[in-house]
């Protein structure tokens, strides 16, 4: 149990990262970034947002009755997200300016709440049943 609660509090401070490197690098790539980047930023400002919004309100089981998919949804955000700043992070190898730390960090933030994410999300595939009841007898190890 208490690793569940720890859990959840490492994904909320995450998004709370999130949410805050996020308006940072929007509003410094107003200036300093470019579309790209100012899109990334501002999306995971607000998408970030809208999820934080609902953990911190009790939400997210009344939207996972309602939209069953959420979890899949928020998982396939953080990996489209990622693979998003790491292609930032790689253009600003090329043309390095000051909004490339936030790219990093990030980065870093998004890797660390997909990992948690992916970690707790269930199984899409279960494991097929013992052949046999001779099999299944023996703990399905024929």
């Amino acid at each position: 149990m208490v690793c569940c609660a720890v859990c959840l509090c490492c994904t909320s401070l995450v998004t709370v990262a999130l949410k805050g490197v996020g308006l940072l690098g929007a509003v410094i790539s107003i200036v300093l970034g470019n579309g790209f980047e100012s899109f990334i930023y501002w999306s995971t400002f607000f998408i970030s947002g809208f999820f934080l919004f609902t953990h911190v309100t009790n939400l997210t089981q009344v939207l996972e009755s309602k939209v069953p998919a959420i979890a899949k949804i928020h998982l396939g955000y953080l990996a489209i997200w990622t693979v998003m700043l790491a292609i930032a992070c790689i253009y600003r190898f090329i043309a390095w300016n000051f909004i490339s730390i936030f790219s990093w960090v990030l980065l870093f933030a998004f890797l660390i709440d997909l990992f948690f994410k992916y970690r707790s999300s269930p199984s899409s595939t279960a494991a097929p049943g013992p052949a046999t009841p001779a099999a299944a007898e023996a703990g399905g190890k024929y």
